[in-house]
């Protein structure tokens, strides 16, 4: 199994969904990881704040390419963007919940065609 990495996202410092994008995107770069994983935590040192933490998987693939995020509303939109975006061979990646400007937010993800 391949070693993941969990960062966390203070709820304050994720302003709109472009920024999440761009710094997921950022520390796969960084961490030579993909991103598999998006969920609600709390980061409580040295007090406690919500965050959101991304789980990223240690990958030797070069070029991952760029990360698409959409927030849905619910299962059936999220089904639907998932067919749509299989339709432009652009995978699905994760589905989850992200702090977007402090509100709790449904995301989707996925991964540009290369």
């Amino acid at each position: 199994m391949s070693k993941q990495r969990v960062v966390a996202y203070r709820a304050t410092d994720i302003d709109t969904l472009r920024t999440l994008e761009l710094t997921c995107e950022r520390d796969e770069s960084n961490l030579t990881s993909k991103l598999v994983q998006l969920n609600l935590s709390v980061i409580d040192k040295p007090e406690e704040k919500e965050a959101t933490a991304a789980t990223y998987e240690e990958t030797e693939e070069d070029g991952l390419g760029h990360l698409i995020f959409e927030v849905f509303t619910n299962n059936n939109d999220a089904l639907s963007r998932i067919a749509i975006h299989k339709a432009k061979n652009e995978p699905h990646v994760c589905s989850g919940k992200a702090f977007i400007n402090n509100e709790e937010t449904n995301v989707i993800v996925f991964r540009e065609k290369q």
